[in-house]
């Protein structure tokens, strides 16, 4: 039976499971713990594409091989998007994950580099971009399936407690979550993040993370909200833990991975 994770898992990088019991970590980051995850919300600049973004990424993966420690980076690009018609949306997001010190000594390097400087400026050229850190706690994840592959799809879901609730009854409900997670269920990963730094009107709300290997496993997701009963577990926990904006979906591949 799928296990209510997938639950409202239509609620919904950051990828990060136990490969070994004796050792809750993966790709460096303590499982048992909060983790940093930083956002990075771009937009092109007038007569710029996502191409022009491209051709920087090697000497990306370069600069953060030479002026980082701990940390992977992630590109995000639209697949179902909250734009509408007429909207300015971000055109990709960036996403660093590490452990919360590693961001901070990777940022101090990364100052101190005059070529990641120079990488910074060609990359100011082609987007306007904006820096958000918020911290992440791993709930759910997949070690094969994550590491099968540098891509995914990942569903990115804002949320609000209800003021009729405390935050150690929410923290109660996605423990039962967690503990009913079934091997079946379709996301690889589950991550709840909570909007720190730069968060402006997102403080005091949390996200739910989700990662799919595919649009076969996000679909079977949205089937079992259809048509399998997920849509009651859904409309239980928005109507009596928190609200929630619909999940905006993306195309994520690894720029560069902490290995």
């Amino acid at each position: 039976m799928r296990k209510v994770i997938v639950f409202a898992l239509a609620l919904t990088v950051a990828p990060f499971v136990s490969g070994d019991d004796h050792d809750n970590s993966w790709r460096g980051v303590d499982l048992d713990r909060w983790f940093g995850v930083q956002f990075e919300v771009c937009k092109l600049r007038p007569g710029k594409t996502m191409s022009d973004v491209l051709k920087l990424d090697n000497e990306a993966r370069k600069q953060f091989a030479a002026n980082t420690q701990g940390i992977s980076l992630l590109r995000l690009t639209p697949m179902f998007s909250h734009g509408m018609l007429g909207d300015s949306a971000a055109d990709y997001l960036n996403i660093v994950m590490g452990p919360i010190p590693d961001i901070g000594a990777s940022w101090d390097k990364w100052m101190a580099s005059e070529s990641a400087q120079n990488l910074m400026a060609k990359s100011n050229a082609v987007a306007e971009c904006t820096f958000k850190f918020a911290r992440a706690k791993n709930r759910v994840a997949k070690t094969d399936a994550l590491d099968a592959s540098p891509n995914r799809l990942m569903s990115l879901e804002w949320c609000a407690k209800r003021d009729n609730i405390q935050w150690d009854q929410l923290v109660e409900r996605h423990d039962a979550w967690e503990a009913a997670y079934a091997d079946d269920s379709p996301a690889m990963a589950w991550n709840i993040v909570a909007p720190r730094l730069g968060s402006g009107e997102r403080q005091g709300h949390f996200m739910h993370m989700v990662s799919y290997a595919n649009a076969s496993q996000l679909m079977a997701n949205e089937e079992w909200i259809a048509n399998g009963g997920g849509s009651n577990a859904m409309r239980g926990y928005r109507d009596g833990y928190a609200t929630c904006e619909d999940p905006a979906v993306y195309n994520a591949t690894y720029v560069y991975r902490n290995e």
